[in-house]
């Protein structure tokens, strides 16, 4: 559609809401009337209230129900007697009262809008605030819970959680203004009455900008001023979807605490029923959004749970596979370093030096077998570890191709140690330590080969 490819975020956002609190279904009409306010939801909703509470005006008024939204004091059937001769009798004066009164009306709002246009605007919660403030300090503390915002949050919420709304008017320059704050704001039964069935309570003195807006809404002349705003359907169908916020009634000047809770329990016996069924319908359907955010939280907590186990199989795979590979590489560099041990040692004992010193060390190998050997004096103490290490394997490597030098970086693990039999002493493959340094081996010796507890045996790699 047009209409809404044209349109923001923001935009989007203003339109559901304006959608949601005026039950709107007809988008383009509701794109015009928040384009014709440049887009401020608080003003274009009232003026759809406004516009609503003027076609009531202007309906039918023959029924008990619509007496009520118009919130005229007196039951229609009380007007009907005025009717026949006697109605035709009145009605000059019943003419000069209504110009009279509408006279009154016209001046009392002239009256009071220099006060209110020439003051800057503030922000709901700040007008809210400002309110609240005055009327503790006039009045004291004890009072309905005033809501803390504008108007259109309270009716936005009053909309959307099902609740009654009584908006509170005031003005100072009223006779019946101090007694109806000090005495029926704070009167317990009320408060009590108020707080029992949750009702959402906006007040405001119409000095203010936004309370002087709504009195023009609301369309009031008399103060103290109390609308009793519900959900009610303006024809006489019952579906949910043509319920509309209204002002159900209206009490103007003086009253009681004992008058104002009457008045709302005329209102709830009539609409009880409806806002409750609505009530129920909301629970149900935070309870399935309840249900889902739950089934969308654990099935979320399952996923990353899956990812978290996926992760960690995929690692210990990489890990698996980089201990293999460091396995091979480690079996691979000691297999090539022992043929290199065996080359080394096969070319010595081919090329034996002459007139040099040897010693001769018989060893006892792990396995039993005897192992016999002539090291030169200067030979260390790790070519006896490099012997022992390639003795089992010179056989095997004695045709393989030549290894002109060691591994990269290979650093050689021996899995045996070599000692004597008595006294025992235990020699380290340390390459600095000449064997004829070594008392015990110089000029024959019989030594001990032990593997290592934690080690392989010498016939793997």
């Amino acid at each position: 559609m047009e209409s809404l490819d044209g349109l923001n975020e923001q935009q989007r956002r203003t339109l559901n809401q304006y959608q949601s609190i005026t039950h709107s279904h007809d988008i383009e009409e509701a794109v015009r009337i928040l384009t014709e306010y440049n887009w401020n939801l608080e003003e274009a909703i009232q003026n759809e209230y406004r516009k609503y509470y003027k076609d009531s005006l202007g309906g039918d008024q023959s029924t008990s129900a619509s007496s009520s939204l118009l919130g005229h004091n007196r039951p229609m059937t009380e007007r009907r007697r005025k009717s026949g001769l006697l109605s035709f009798f009145f009605w000059p004066f019943n003419l000069i009262w209504k110009i009279i009164w509408s006279l009154y009306s016209i001046t009392a709002r002239l009256f009071h809008k220099p006060i209110t246009t020439n003051e800057p605007r503030h922000d709901p919660r700040s007008e809210a605030d400002r309110f609240l403030r005055y009327f503790e300090s006039t009045y004291g503390t004890i009072h309905p819970s005033f809501f803390e915002g504008s108007y259109t949050q309270a009716l936005n919420i009053s909309k959307k959680e099902s609740k009654y709304m009584m908006v509170i008017l005031i003005s100072e320059e009223h006779d019946d203004n101090d007694a109806f704050c000090r005495s029926i704001l704070t009167s317990s039964e009320l408060l009590d009455f108020l707080r029992h069935h949750k009702i959402i309570v906006w007040g405001g003195n119409i000095r203010y900008t936004e309370a002087f807006q709504v009195s023009n809404i609301l369309e009031a002349t008399t103060y103290p001023f109390i609308a009793i705003i519900g959900l009610h359907s303006p024809s006489s169908s019952v579906s949910l979807s043509n319920l509309k916020l209204s002002v159900i009634d209206r009490i103007e000047g003086q009253t009681s605490p004992t008058s104002i809770i009457r008045r709302f329990e005329n209102v709830m016996a009539r609409t009880e029923s409806t806002m409750n069924r609505l009530r129920s319908e909301r629970e149900q359907r935070e309870q399935e959004q309840r249900l889902r955010e739950e089934q969308e939280q654990a099935y979320a907590e399952s996923l990353r749970i899956d990812r978290e186990r996926e992760m960690r199989m995929h690692q210990e795979r990489q890990e698996a596979i980089a201990r293999e590979h460091n396995r091979l590489m480690e079996q691979r560099n000691r297999e090539l370093y022992i043929r290199y041990l065996c080359q080394k040692i096969s070319t010595n004992m081919t090329n034996p030096p002459e007139n040099e010193k040897v010693t001769k060390i018989s060893f006892r190998m792990a396995d039993g077998s005897r192992a016999i050997h002539k090291f030169k004096g200067s030979d260390t103490l790790e070519d006896l570890y490099q012997f022992v290490e390639a003795y089992p394997y010179m056989e095997e490597y004695a045709h393989e191709p030549s290894i002109n030098r060691i591994p990269d970086n290979y650093v050689h693990k021996y899995r045996f140690t070599i000692h004597s039999a008595f006294p025992r002493t235990e020699y380290q493959p340390d390459p600095t330590t000449n064997i004829a340094n070594v008392k015990g081996l110089w000029p024959s010796a019989t030594l001990i080969v032990d593997p290592d507890q934690d080690g392989e045996s010498d016939e793997e790699y």
